[in-house]
C-alpha cells in the first residue's frame, strides 16, 4: 500500500529514490541556475535535492546534446533539459531514457525531414532522438502555470516510449496506471464530460500519446486546479508517476 513519505509529496514503493553512496553534486553555479529556473527543485528537501542533482548530472552524462543551425549547447541548456526530465521521473528508480541517446536543440522551430512539417519539438524512438526548439523550451519554463511546457510534453513522450520496452518496476508501475486511466475514459459520457470542462486543451484529444503528455503538463503546472477539477484523473496520474505535486 502506498503512503506519504515527506510533505505528502512522494510515495513509498519498491523503486522510490534510494540513498546514493557516491553522489554527484552540483557546483554552486549549476545549483544557482537550477534553483532560479526550476521551481520543482526548490520544493524538495535537502536530501531529495542531492538525489535530484545526482540524477541530473547522470542524465547529462548519459545523453548526447547536439546543437543545430550553429546553436552552441551551453551547460545551462543541458541543466534545464535534464532537470525537466528528472522532475518527471523523480518518483522512479529508472530515470534515464533507455530508448533515446541524442538530444538535438534548434534555436527556434525547425523543419523535420521525417514529417515534412515544422515542429517545436519531438521524441522519435526510431532515431533514438529527442528534439527541441530552444526558444519554445525556454518559454515553457518561464511561464509556469499556463499548462504549456514543451520540455515536459516531449520528455513525457520519451519516458513513455522508453517504458514500453522496459521490464523494470518503474515501467510496470507507469504503464499499469496509464492503462487503467485509459480504461476509465472509454465511456463516451465520461469523454464528453471531460471535453466540456474545457480544462485540457484541444490537442490532448489528438490521440492517447498526446493525451498523456498534456495531462503531465497540467499535473506539474497547475496541480491544485487539476486535482479540484478532475480528481479521479489526477489521482491516476499521481499513481502513474508515483508523485503527488499538489501536496507540496
Amino acid at each position: 500500500m502506498l503512503f506519504n513519505l515527506t510533505r505528502g509529496f512522494l510515495y513509498r514503493s519498491f523503486n522510490l529514490q534510494r540513498f546514493v553512496l557516491f553522489a554527484n553534486t552540483f557546483t554552486e553555479q549549476q545549483r544557482a541556475v537550477v534553483s532560479k529556473e526550476i521551481s520543482f527543485y526548490n520544493k524538495l528537501t535537502p536530501k531529495q535535492q542531492r538525489v535530484f542533482e545526482h540524477r541530473v548530472l547522470r542524465f547529462i552524462d548519459y545523453h548526447t546534446f547536439v546543437g543545430r543551425e550553429n546553436l552552441i549547447v551551453t551547460e545551462r541548456m543541458q541543466l534545464l533539459i535534464a532537470s525537466t526530465a528528472i522532475m518527471i521521473t523523480f518518483g522512479f528508480s529508472r530515470y534515464l531514457l533507455s530508448r533515446f541517446e541524442t538530444i538535438l536543440v534548434y534555436p527556434q522551430h525547425y523543419f523535420s525531414n521525417v514529417t515534412q512539417q515544422f515542429h517545436k519539438g519531438e521524441a522519435n524512438p526510431s532515431y533514438k532522438t529527442i528534439v527541441f526548439s530552444w526558444e519554445d523550451f525556454q518559454e515553457g519554463i518561464k511561464i509556469e502555470d499556463d499548462n504549456l511546457n514543451l520540455g515536459i510534453h516531449e520528455l513525457t513522450h520519451a519516458v513513455h516510449f522508453s517504458f514500453l520496452t522496459e521490464r523494470s518496476y518503474s515501467a510496470k508501475l507507469f504503464l499499469k496506471h496509464y492503462k487503467l486511466l485509459l480504461i476509465s475514459l472509454t465511456d463516451k459520457t465520461a469523454q464528453k464530460r471531460l471535453i466540456k470542462m474545457n480544462y485540457l486543451r484541444e490537442y490532448a484529444f489528438e490521440n492517447q500519446y498526446e493525451f498523456l503528455s498534456v495531462l503531465v503538463e497540467h499535473f506539474f503546472e497547475t496541480p491544485e486546479e487539476f486535482r479540484e477539477k478532475l480528481p479521479t484523473i489526477y489521482h491516476r496520474v499521481k499513481l502513474m508517476l508515483n508523485m503527488n505535486v499538489a501536496d507540496f
